[in-house]
């Protein structure tokens, strides 16, 4: 009879450990259902926000078009330093943000004055990056 006890244990033992692999399972699932769902009803596309929509009215945001489709090199981003060091020293404004990916970089400036500042950052990329493409937004 003492055998059949101590098989008894290994099994009760294992019935255990399933329920609680399967209760584990069971939110693992409820928690990614959970953290997948949005607030879009059914048949509708979320819309991605607009870029002008995520920017305070006195950030401007500068987009440099760098060589290929993948992060910053070493020299981008030395050069967007640059920019940055150029921007803090002519106090122009207080960069907030940074991005790189996909072939474009991307540098988020809060100023006081929008006009002034434009120019002056103008001013900054003829100088750090005269032959880049660069919008301010």
């Amino acid at each position: 009879m003492a055998t059949s006890r101590q098989e008894l244990k290994p099994i009760a033992h294992i019935h255990v450990m399933n329920r609680k692999f399967a209760f584990i399972l069971s939110w693992m699932a409820l928690l990614t259902v959970i953290g997948c769902s949005d607030d879009v009803p059914h048949g509708k596309t979320a819309k991605p926000p607009e870029r002008g929509m995520m920017l305070d009215e006195n950030t401007l945001r500068v987009v440099i078009r760098w060589p290929g489709d993948d992060f910053a090199s070493r020299q981008d981003v030395e050069t967007r330093n640059k920019i940055e060091s150029l921007v803090f020293e002519r106090k122009v404004g207080k960069i907030i943000s940074v991005g790189t990916g996909m072939g474009w970089m991307d540098i988020a400036v809060e100023v006081k004055d929008k006009q002034v500042a434009r120019s002056s950052i103008s001013e900054i990329m003829h100088i750090v990056a005269p032959t880049r493409k660069f919008t301010i937004e």
